[in-house]
């Protein structure tokens, strides 16, 4: 992937960034649950970043440290980078990297080298006088790269999880996510046509049920064990559906003739996780059937991990990858999962988790690296919301 050459070729050739004190901190998600918030100095420039956790999480994700515990690595971390100048992200993560030294990032925690990684970024997004994407676009090798003003940005389709189920919503639909997905590419309309139907689904969920309760990430819950339900209450809403099958914390496994059918009967454009993490051989047939007419995005499947990503591609088990930061640990490894799956033809859509912080990140990551979706939850809950208002800012900001 590219990596610190750009630089070179900048007006920022001879940077480089030294580390003078990092500060972390323990800071609640969307439901209440501990993760971490780093801030990062170096000279006369401070950036932070926190990140959030996932429910239904994939085997194959790297380790998680308890906050408390990632709080007591500062120490030694800020005594192993202070010596230490660095010229790129990938530089500095790969430093981390060395730093930890397990496969699955267990010694320092894919958490805090996330959280780390992101500041960092950050950091030298402001050193080089650039926006967070602007900076993400440089580094990933994307056509978006400077000058982008005055330029039109590719943006990404807004991914609206209205309708919450599977571990992310108690007393509700088998699927984890019904997903509105509006087919233009403004996120200011997108954004309107998501709220306008969030007022509609709330009056068919109050009229059918006589009450109205949210999930984890923000939407609706729907009393019911019928895995259509949610796509029937989505009918007749502006825009294509998705949905977020989240199979592997599934008892019952769906037959490829349903999901045919649900594509036949729905505005289908994307399923997620249809299977089990390890059932190779159904992804492969699925994508068979279906991959020339909707995504078959890999979640649980891929984790953001080259190796499996390579692996997806060789059995030809999906056509789109959900692409993660917090289940591979670095943004440098995320880009590199993102240009594998482009160079592969693959649709790329950067995503949230279930427990959320107010940190913007991915809206940047996915305008940056050209991402085709983000997908950033309910926008009735405000850690989903401003993902989805930073879209908006950067579209009314860069694009004209």
């Amino acid at each position: 992937m590219p990596g610190y050459g750009w630089w070179k070729n900048s007006n920022q050739a001879d940077l480089k960034m030294k580390i003078e004190d990092i500060q972390l901190k323990i800071i609640p998600d969307s439901r209440g649950k501990d993760t971490l918030e780093a801030t990062l100095r170096s000279g006369d420039f401070e950036a932070s970043a926190s990140v959030p956790s996932g429910k239904s999480t994939g085997a194959t994700e790297v380790a998680v440290l308890p906050p408390d515990q990632a709080i007591t690595k500062i120490p030694w971390l800020l005594s192993q980078l202070k010596d230490q100048q660095f010229v790129s992200l990938e530089q500095f993560d790969f430093h981390l990297l060395t730093l930890d030294g397990t496969p699955n990032k267990s010694s320092l925690g894919g958490n805090l080298i996330l959280a780390l990684s992101m500041a960092f970024a950050r950091l030298l997004a402001k050193e080089a006088n650039l926006e967070l994407f602007e900076f993400l676009a440089r580094t990933s090798g994307t056509k978006q790269s400077l000058p982008l003003r005055g330029k039109k940005i590719k943006m990404p389709f807004c991914f609206f999880n209205l309708i919450n189920g599977g571990l992310h919503a108690e007393n509700s639909l088998p699927f984890q996510e019904y997903l509105l997905i509006p087919q233009t590419k403004s996120p200011k309309q997108n954004l309107e046509i998501a709220l306008s139907a969030t007022n509609v689904l709330k009056e068919k969920i109050q009229s059918e049920y006589g009450q109205v309760n949210y999930g984890d990430e923000g939407g609706f819950t729907v009393p019911s064990n019928d895995p259509l339900k949610g796509l029937q209450l989505l009918q007749n809403l502006e825009g294509k559906f998705g949905l977020d099958v989240a199979a592997s914390t599934m008892t019952e496994k769906q037959s490829i003739e349903f999901y045919k059918k649900v594509v036949e009967k729905f505005p289908i454009l994307s399923i997620e996780d249809p299977y089990p993490e390890e059932d190779w051989d159904d992804f492969s047939k699925i994508t068979a059937e279906l991959g020339n007419k909707i995504w078959i995005i890999g979640d649980d499947l891929l984790t953001t991990n080259v190796a499996r990503i390579k692996k997806a591609y060789a059995l030809k088990a999906v056509n789109a990858v959900l692409i993660k930061p917090n289940q591979i640990g670095t943004i440098t490894e995320t880009i590199q999962a993102v240009n594998l799956a482009k160079s592969y033809g693959w649709k790329i859509v950067v995503s949230h988790r279930s427990g959320e912080t107010m940190d913007t990140f991915i809206a940047d990551l996915a305008v940056g690296v050209g991402a085709d979706g983000l997908k950033s939850g309910c926008p009735l809950q405000k850690e989903r919301l401003v993902k989805y208002q930073r879209l908006v800012e950067i579209e009314g900001t860069w694009r004209n």
